[in-house]
């Protein structure tokens, strides 16, 4: 039976260039603006870690790490067209590879890696492949290695937003389903934390519309949590969420 979103796949980058809009900057604009668009947990990791950005699409996540003085880097994508366009970005220290992540995996050796990022991919996984996979993306890790899944939030009021806005999803999860699925794969359910996305605030009086918007934008992330609990309660809804951000973001430690 023909995969209905292989056509879709096959024009992926037209997509994701619509999608990633304004969202993505430089290292250095990062920085001098202090932009939230690092990972919150990147200190827990040693600048010689193994690191494999799996769907690392056109490399964006893998030039920020390679300018923060990561030295072992390796990016796998589907797409020979998103892997061109990284491999032209990124210096030829960089691994890259084009495959499909199932596959990637099954040659690669016990331990391999000392951290996984598997952002916004497992959505686009069929069901019955999904505990399997993240089988063995335990087994590529090291003792107390590191994997960072994102993928959209079915508990978030919009939810259909991200869940529903790419016609290659094909499973959703939210925070329970997700340590559900993580659980079955052998994975310490101890282990699995669910990073906070509070917007950081950064006081700077040589730069006060910069200091208002972040103290708004603090306020917006705090109205988001008090209607989406008020709507829990309206509903009786037990257990009540602990994430109610548009994504998940799951760090899990082997």
């Amino acid at each position: 039976m023909n995969d209905p979103s292989k056509e879709c796949f096959d024009h992926y980058l037209e997509m994701y260039r619509r999608n990633a809009g304004g969202r993505f900057r430089t290292l250095s604009e990062i920085e001098a603006f202090k932009l939230d668009r690092l990972p919150r947990w990147l200190s827990r990791l040693a600048v010689d870690a193994r690191i494999l950005d799996a769907g690392c699409a056109t490399g964006h996540l893998l030039h920020l790490l390679e300018g923060l003085g990561f030295k072992n880097l390796t990016g796998v994508d589907v797409s020979a067209e998103l892997v061109a366009i990284a491999r032209s970005q990124l210096p030829q220290s960089v691994t890259m590879h084009v495959s499909d992540i199932r596959d990637f995996l099954v040659k690669t050796p016990d331990g391999a890696y000392d951290a996984i990022f598997f952002h916004h991919v497992l959505e686009h996984i069929p069901r019955e492949e999904t505990i399997g996979l993240l089988r063995e993306f335990r087994r590529c890790l090291a003792k107390g290695g590191f994997l960072n899944l994102k993928t959209p939030n079915a508990a978030c009021l919009l939810a259909g937003y991200a869940c529903f806005g790419d016609f290659t999803h094909v499973t959703h999860f939210n925070e329970a389903s997700l340590v559900q699925v993580l659980e079955r794969a052998d994975f310490d359910t101890e282990g699995i934390e669910f990073v906070s996305h509070h917007p950081v605030l950064f006081w700077s009086l040589r730069h006060p519309l910069r200091m208002i918007y972040r103290i708004l934008n603090r306020v917006r992330w705090h109205l988001n949590i008090l209607v989406h609990k008020t709507v829990c309660l309206l509903l009786d809804l037990a257990p009540m969420p602990r994430v109610f951000d548009i994504e998940l973001d799951a760090l899990i430690r082997k």
